[in-house]
């Protein structure tokens, strides 16, 4: 029986996308972790973001949805506030470029996502961003 609490525990607290929370996890490392399809991104947003992609050339969406240079360090929920069937959370992605001549390049960037109950399932429908970080060891030039 106490096994059997443990593994229940331990279950319900993985977050498989059918919260707020995970919609966004699972669309922002799906993103990086591969090209997505323009009906991957379609399927999982709404409002302005969807509006926004389906307007998108296919050059604009190619860079758009090609992300494989970046690495993810950590990606973070910071807080989050609904209403019925509206949220927004706040969080941050820490990241790297996959290149060597930018070798020391880390950045990291705190967004808030309005997320919206749409049929059934959480649907992204804005992301704003609040803050961006990049750290380099590099001298960072400015001017052409």
């Amino acid at each position: 029986m106490k096994y059997f609490f443990l593994m229940f525990l331990l279950v319900s607290c993985f977050d498989r996308g059918d919260s707020p929370e995970g919609a966004l996890r699972d669309f922002t490392l799906a993103r990086l972790e591969k090209i997505v399809e323009r009906d991957f991104v379609v399927a999982r947003t709404t409002g302005k973001m969807r509006v926004s992609v389906e307007s998108m050339s296919e050059d604009e969406f190619k860079l758009f949805s090609d992300l494989r240079k970046y690495k993810r360090d950590t990606f973070k929920i910071i807080s989050k506030s609904c209403q019925e069937k509206r949220c927004y959370v706040t969080y941050s992605l820490g990241y790297h470029e996959q290149d060597e001549a930018k070798k020391g390049w880390v950045s990291e960037v705190k967004k808030i996502a309005e997320i919206i109950w749409v049929e059934g399932k959480w649907l992204i429908a804005d992301v704003s961003n609040i803050k961006t970080y990049h750290e380099t060891s590099e001298t960072i030039e400015v001017t052409p």
